[in-house]
This record gives C-alpha cells, sequence and structure tokens, in this order.
C-alpha cells in the first residue's frame, strides 16, 4: 500500500509533480507493481485528483476516509477490513523503488527470528556528515541482531570522539507490518517522543514493539523538495540512456573467424579440441541441405554426434528453441560439447539461442531483451550459407515470442568460431540473394545514418556500404567475387550495428513479422521501400538496385488488416526504443506516433 498524500508541507502537490512524463505517484505505484512480488498493490489517498490519476493509468487506489496523521495510520484504515498476513507500506515520494530493496525487507520474515518481529523496515549506510546532519534525513542505530533501537532526526550516535570510527544508518521508509502490529499503530495514541521527532515509526518502539531493519546498498531518491524532483528527472533520463546506451559498448567480439573458399572443410580439426568426453556435437542444418552433399557429406559426424534438419521457411520463434533444447535434454544424459548452426540468418539465431538455453533455466522467451542471460552459453559455431544477415556476428538472437519480437542480446550470444565459406552461398536464389543483400545494404544505412554512430561502427559501416554498392551497383565483379565480397560486406554491416544500432526500416519490420510472419530480409525491404522520409538519398539508391536487377518487392501486406492486428504491428515496432532512440534521437516519440506507423504501414 501506497499512502498518498496530496498536501505536504514542504512541497504541496509533490506526488502529482512530473517525473519523465508522469506523476510522481504513478512512477512509484508502478516501480512497486512491477518488482511481482505482491497479491495486491493500492495507492491509498485523500485526494481524488490522485484517485482518478491511478485509475487512469489502470492502477488500484482507495479514498481515505478521514485525515490522518501518518501514512501508516492511513493505510491501516485501508486494510482493516482485508484479510493478508504481511502489509507493505511504500512511500509515494519514492518512484525509484526497487524490487531488490523490497526483497531486503520482505525477507527478514524468513530468518530465525522471525516470531520476534513486528514490522520490518530499511536502512542504508550514510558517510557524508552533511547529510548525517541534515534533519530530513532520518537516521536510525541497531541492536547486534539488527533490532532498532531509537530513530532520530539528529545524529545518532552523536560523535563526541570524531576518531570513533562510527557507521551511520538513514532509515529508508518502506515498511512491512504484520497485520495485528498495524492494527495496533493505529489504535494506540501519539506519544512525546513521536510527536517530538515527528517519526511514526518511534511510536512502535515507545509501544515496546520489535522492528527488525535490513541493510540495503539501495539509494533510490525521496521527492522532498523541487531540488530532488529536478536531480530525480535528470537521473530517470540518464537511466533511459543506459538501456539503450551506444556511446561506450565494452561488447565481446566473435573470437575466431576462418575465411575463405573451402574453409568450410577445417570444421573437424577445429571441433576436434572442443570436444569433451561422451557429450555429442549438435549440428542445427537447415532442410534445404537434406540429401546435399555439398553440406551434409562434408560434415563427419563422431560417436553420438546428432544433425537436426530445421526449417527455415518461418522466422524463429521462442517456442521453437525451447522444442530444441527439450529434445536434446531428452536424448543425451551429458551437456553436448558444443551447438553448431550451419544455414541462414534463421538458423544462426537458433544456434544461438539454443546454446544459451542448454545452460539458463526457463524459456528462451524469458530472456528476450537486452542483458538478461545470467550463464555463459555452451560452445557455438556460426556458418552462414547465405550472406547478407549479419547473424554470424551479431550480438543478438532474434526470436518471436507469445506476446513479442525481440533479441536475446547477450555477452554470451556472439558465437566462439565463425567459417566464411563464400562456395556456401552458391545456388542461392537471387531473390533470396538480393532480400539478404539488401538487409546487409539497410544495416549500413541505419547505422551511418543513426545518433549511436562512433568512428567504430562507422568505418565497418562505410566499407559495407561500398561493398554493397560494387556488388549490386557497379555490376563489374564475377559470380566468385561477388559472392566473397558479399560475405565480408555481411561481416563488416554486422560488426557496424553491433557497436551502434539499426533504425526504423528493422523496427518496422519486426511488426510485420510477428503479424504476418514475414521474413526478416524481404521485410526490410518492403519497409525501407517508403521509407524515403527517413533516409531520401539511401531510398532512391535501393529503387534504383531493385529496378536493375528486376526485383518485385511485394506489395499489398497489410491492406486486409484488421484493427487488432494493425494495433499489434504497430506495438511490436515501438517497443522498440534503442532502434528509434537511434534513428531519430531523444523525440523519437514526437516523430513515430502510431498516426505516422499506420500511414506508413497502409502503404505496404
Amino acid at each position: 500500500m501506497i499512502p498518498a498524500r496530496y498536501g505536504a508541507s514542504r512541497f504541496p502537490g509533490k506526488l502529482m509533480q512530473d517525473l519523465g512524463g508522469k506523476p510522481v505517484i504513478v512512477r512509484t505505484y508502478e516501480a512497486a507493481k512491477d518488482t511481482g512480488l505482491f497479491d495486491e498493490v493500492y495507492v491509498v489517498t485523500d485526494s481524488e485528483i490522485i484517485f482518478k490519476e491511478i485509475e487512469l493509468h489502470g492502477g488500484k487506489a482507495i479514498m481515505s476516509k478521514k485525515e490522518h496523521d501518518s501514512g501508516s495510520d492511513r493505510i491501516a484504515e485501508a486494510a482493516e477490513n482485508m484479510d493478508v498476513d504481511i502489509v507493505v507500506n511504500v512511500q509515494g515520494d519514492e518512484p525509484f523503488t526497487s524490487k531488490d530493496g523490497l526483497e531486503h525487507v520482505l525477507s527478514v520474515f524468513n530468518g530465525a527470528d522471525a516470531d520476534k518481529i513486528d514490522l520490518a523496515s530499511l536502512m542504508t549506510e550514510i558517510h557524508d556528515w552533511k547529510e548525517i546532519s541534515d534533519p530530513n534525513c532520518v537516521k536510525v542505530i541497531v541492536d547486534k541482531d539488527n533490532f532498532a533501537q531509537y530513530f532520530s532526526r539528529s545524529p545518532i550516535p552523536y560523535p563526541r570522539d570524531k576518531n570513533a570510527a562510527v557507521q551511520y544508518y538513514k532509515h529508508k521508509g518502506i515498511y512491512a507490518f504484520r497485520k495485528e502490529a498495524l492494527m495496533d499503530f493505529y489504535r494506540l495514541p501519539m506519544r512525546s517522543l513521536e510527536a517530538a521527532e515527528k517519526i511514526e515509526c518511534i511510536r512502535y518502539l515507545e509501544y515496546g514493539k520489535n522492528i527488525k531493519m535490513a541493510v540495503t546498498a539501495t539509494q533510490g531518491i525521496e521527492i522532498d523538495t523541487p531540488e530532488d524532483l529536478k536531480r530525480a528527472n535528470k537521473v530517470l533520463k540518464e537511466q533511459k540512456k543506459d538501456t539503450v546506451n551506444n556511446k561506450y559498448r565494452n561488447f565481446p567480439m566473435v573470437p575466431k573467424v576462418v575465411f575463405g573458399e573451402g574453409s568450410f572443410d577445417q570444421l573437424s580439426s577445429i571441433l576436434a579440441p572442443q570436444r569433451k568426453d561422451k557429450a555429442p556435437f549438435i549440428f542445427l542444418v537447415d532442410d534445404v541441405f537434406v540429401g546435399d552433399e555439398k553440406i551434409v557429406d562434408r560434415i563427419n559426424l563422431r560417436f553420438n554426434d546428432k544433425m537436426i534438419f530445421v526449417s527455415a521457411d518461418e522466422e524463429p520463434k521462442t517456442s521453437q528453441v525451447d522444442e530444441i533444447v527439450k529434445e536434446i535434454k531428452s536424448e543425451f544424459t551429458y551437456k553436448p560439447s558444443g551447438i553448431i548452426g550451419i544455414g541462414g540468418g534463421t538458423i544462426l539465431d537458433l544456434a544461438k539461442a539454443v546454446a544459451i538455453m542448454l545452460t539458463n533455466k526457463g524459456s528462451a522467451s524469458d530472456y528476450q531483451g537486452w542483458d538478461l542471460v545470467p550463464n555463459k552459453a555452451i560452445y557455438h559455431v556460426g556458418i552462414p550459407t547465405i550472406s547478407g544477415t549479419g547473424a554470424e556476428v551479431s550480438r543478438t538472437t532474434v526470436l518471436t515470442g507469445p506476446v513479442k519480437k525481440l533479441g536475446i542480446n547477450s555477452d554470451y550470444t556472439p558465437f566462439d568460431q565463425v567459417i566464411l565459406d563464400p562456395d556456401l552461398t552458391i545456388g542461392v536464389p537471387r531473390n533470396q540473394w538480393f532480400y539478404t543483400g539488401m538487409d546487409c545494404f539497410i544495416h549500413c544505412v541505419e547505422s551511418l545514418n543513426g545518433t549511436f554512430l562512433n568512428a567504430f561502427s562507422q568505418s565497418y559501416g562505410e566499407k559495407a556500404y561500398d561493398l554493397c554498392k560494387e556488388i549490386f551497383v557497379d555490376g563489374n565483379l564475377s559470380c566468385e567475387e561477388a559472392r566473397a565480397k558479399l560475405m565480408m560486406a555481411s561481416w563488416h554491416g554486422g560488426m557496424s550495428i553491433a557497436y551502434s544500432q539499426v533504425g526504423v526500416a528493422h523496427a518496422m519490420s519486426y511488426g510485420l513479422s510477428y503479424v504476418l510472419g514475414t521474413k526478416h530480409g524481404i521485410g526490410n525491404c518492403i519497409v525501407f521501400n517508403h521509407l524515403e522520409e527517413f533516409y531520401p538519398k539511401d531510398v532512391a539508391l535501393f529503387k534504383q538496385m531493385v529496378k536493375a536487377h528486376n526485383i518485385d518487392i511485394p506489395k499489398g501486406l497489410c491492406k486486409d488488416l484488421s484493427e487488432e492486428e494493425m494495433d499489434t504491428m504497430i506495438d511490436i515496432a515501438l517497443s522498440l526504443v534503442p532502434l528509434w532512440e537511434n534513428a531519430l534521437g531523444d523525440n523519437w516519440e514526437s516523430i513515430a506516433t502510431r498516426e505516422k506507423l499506420r500511414s506508413l504501414y497502409l502503404k505496404m
């Protein structure tokens, strides 16, 4: 429960002040809700304004029937007739409330001394004397078992001996009450110490209640003054940037790469040092190669190695990853020595995801996002048979999940080894060769025109862009030269976006893929064909290449979409914040509106 009084003495109306586009109280409610720790989350308020604002954002609010002296009184009134065991009081002015801190305060009820505890609260170490002496900062002292002895606005203990080693603790305004303790508080009158300090938890001490304190390193920001609000807005903006920050990319690269015609035949000698006793290698191979001597007969299966043919007709799915992992685990006692992916972007993405999920619990859908993978993947090798996707170098494995299409983007995603053999791309159908080549071209365009661009990604992007022009515009290369150069363009394009980001075409093609199942390369081409507003020079060059190679870009995909399908497509596209921020900057939401995306999709 979040007590929310509209009138605050130091900063009236602070809970309705704007914090990153939402009122402070809404931010606090969402932070508590997003922890997933609670059966219910309520805002308890004396204000119709706050009540309506919470309900407007889909939250639950309770109107207080009376004026109250404290937040504890306010939530006690609301909880009085509820069947609950533990009531947690999160202060309405703490929008940075974290799951970590709340887990700390709840964990004390599982300790050996749980029976003694009437309520629990949080404290954090403080070292700055200015903060220690600030009366707005409530200090707490505890006994050897971390039970609170006293709370004060004064520095406690007072350091008469300046050389004494004293650790000061700041009280964080989060409480977890046993319901009976909360109701006792509600019914007991305020006494002199609480009245003097204006610290409500002193009432518990004055009536002999036990308060167990848990230590947390989480600082957060309490919104007590207009200056706090300014600082919170700054922190929120910086946090948002951190989640998509591409200025400093400390990412691993593929450690080993072999390139050249015939290099595929090095596979056995490359794998030999990685083989573990009784642990198989699992080969995930595009089913287009079933019966193809060029690939299959050159893979030397040993001992209990297994080859799994996988269809690349559809974009890779989290459910597909889970099924392959389940099949491997049910068949083999020992964890595989490695996963080898042989095929285009779909197969390479599946190989990366399967390698990750063999060492991480749950479903692949649990790890869709940035830096969510806790455990290193098993050894995995990528062998592309189509150039252009950049999957061979990418830190991402893009999967369609039950609710979104998004990459597993982690330090453990990149391949441990890549084999780049241009001969493996012989026989790729003309349209597919063009679509994947344009995927590489679009990678370069979006990287080179993005706000995340740096000299590192620029050098790779410019080289890949020039190679694409040499292959698809100049047309002076032999087939052998074109295959080799497109393979290197794919590598360079992948490196460019790995250290910057993609943009509008990729965001919108994710929407097409999720709703219509459109393959990635062709989806990018369909979208890019209508992006003159964002990339005028490059879209003109793209159309020139389409005409020169006599390629028909599919039309009419979105003409019969239902409103629900269109809304889902737009939702998926807009959820890819890093892509939009790279393409359009911090104010991308004012440009990439739902109406803008709808009009673009209707052109497709």
